[in-house]
């Protein structure tokens, strides 16, 4: 059964081209150690050699010919845990644990939908410490037919198990170990994601197909969102701001990003997907690969960090990450991006194949500046804006760090402006 909602036996050949996507994005993350010089811009060129904790970057100010030194960020090494070089990790909201998925035999088409085979398969989730005096201390390890999801909570992270019969289950498993299903029903559930205060949105299907379908839960409170025939709802994020969700819909092959402002009840009304009013298209030739593909890059809290209003996501259109708030037009970020997290309301990380660059948000041309060699991928925390984890892969082992933002490259936090 495919994940378009008909019965088929995956075939070597689409589970190969599926594999291939996720290959050429880890693809995009050099090996441990790696580095290269890069040049920012025109108006700020940064200086750099190899990084280490506390590096010193030699700026140039075009317009005075002076040098200024400065660090732009810390990057303290944490811990390098082998990984199955597919999957990226979950962390934890306040940045101290990580769950990841150390090797899984599962296809990408089960990973991303398809039901248990008849072979079933082996997966293996370790839950490590990120903190300092026992970074990559094993804190619990899930083993079975139990593949890593898509966010993390203070309780545990998000695991699904597909099923013979086409259905599949939603898990949170617990830091210590133990898995609270969430869904397991009649329905194929799918792409789950919780927020920092536990409220859930995960997608739904009939196990002989269809559309897809939203849910919603909070405090016990569980509502599944209506939806048109032949449109599917996919991929929701909570804003960072706490007002509302953001979801892809896919009708045919025409791919919209949608915003769903919570009632005053802290849910989305039941007919909020029936004729949305914020709303922007982002393809006209997508499919459910290109919506999986869209988030993957930001899982957990770096599609919409807190106190953020935006929503980040990678375009395989545009081949770069872009930005999208409610009302506002789509921003592009720089070519050749894979992953970005808003740090402030003018400015990004944005992760290249050789370098963490801070990109400045709304100016043209655009401006950016290098804040550390190698291809790392940051997760906010709910600690400050200036905090955050970055990691980075070579295929067999993610390796952990703690950034800080120093004083002038993290902006202070403002209240969210009104819509």
């Amino acid at each position: 059964m495919s994940m378009y909602g008909t019965f088929c036996n995956p075939t070597t050949a689409r589970a190969a081209r599926k594999a291939a996507l996720v290959l050429a994005f880890l693809g995009c993350m050099p090996e441990v150690g790696c580095t290269t010089e890069r040049i920012s811009s025109r108006d700020n060129i940064v200086l750099t050699s190899q990084p280490v904790p506390g590096t010193e970057r030699t700026v140039i100010t075009d317009d005075r010919q002076r040098f200024k030194p400065r660090v732009l960020v810390d990057v303290e090494f944490v811990a390098r845990v082998p990984s199955d070089g597919l999957t990226l990790p979950l962390i934890s909201p306040d940045g101290r644990k990580a769950a990841i998925q150390s090797s899984c035999t599962a296809s990408w088409a089960v990973r991303v939908g398809d039901p248990l085979p008849p072979d079933g398969f082996d997966c293996t989730i370790e839950a490590v410490s990120l903190v300092k005096e026992e970074a990559g201390a094993p804190i619990s390890t899930l083993k079975g037919q139990w593949i890593l999801g898509r966010a993390a909570d203070d309780e545990g992270y998000l695991v699904e198990r597909p099923r013979a019969d086409g259905g599949r289950d939603i898990g949170l498993a617990a830091w210590s170990g133990a898995v609270r299903v969430v869904a397991r029903d009649e329905w194929c559930n799918a792409f789950a994601t919780v927020a920092p205060n536990g409220m859930m949105a995960w997608c739904r299907r009939p196990v002989e197909g269809g559309d897809w379908q939203l849910v919603c839960e909070r405090n016990g409170v569980r509502r599944t969102l209506r939806t048109s025939e032949g449109a599917s709802w996919l991929m929701p994020v909570f804003g960072g701001d706490g007002t509302g969700m953001f979801a892809l819909r896919l009708q045919s092959q025409s791919l919209v990003l949608v915003w769903l402002p919570f009632a005053d009840d802290g849910l989305p009304l039941e007919g909020a997907t029936v004729a949305p009013s914020m709303l922007t298209v982002v393809s006209l030739r997508a499919n459910l690969s290109w919506a999986v593909r869209a988030l993957e890059p930001v899982s957990g809290l770096a599609a919409s960090p807190p106190r953020r209003e935006r929503i980040a996501f990678y375009n395989p259109d545009a081949g770069r990450m872009v930005l999208w708030g409610p009302g506002g037009r789509i921003e592009l970020l720089t070519e050749g991006s894979f992953a970005a997290t808003v740090v402030d309301p003018s400015n990004a990380l944005v992760t290249l194949k050789d370098s963490l660059i801070r990109e400045q948000l709304a100016t043209d041309p655009r401006k950016s500046e290098l804040m550390t060699d190698g291809a790392w991928i940051t997760r906010p925390t709910i600690l400050s804006a200036s905090e955050l984890v970055g990691f980075r892969s070579d295929r067999t082992a993610m390796e952990f760090a703690r950034l800080l933002l120093n004083a002038e490259a993290a902006a202070v936090t403002d209240p969210p402006s009104q819509r």
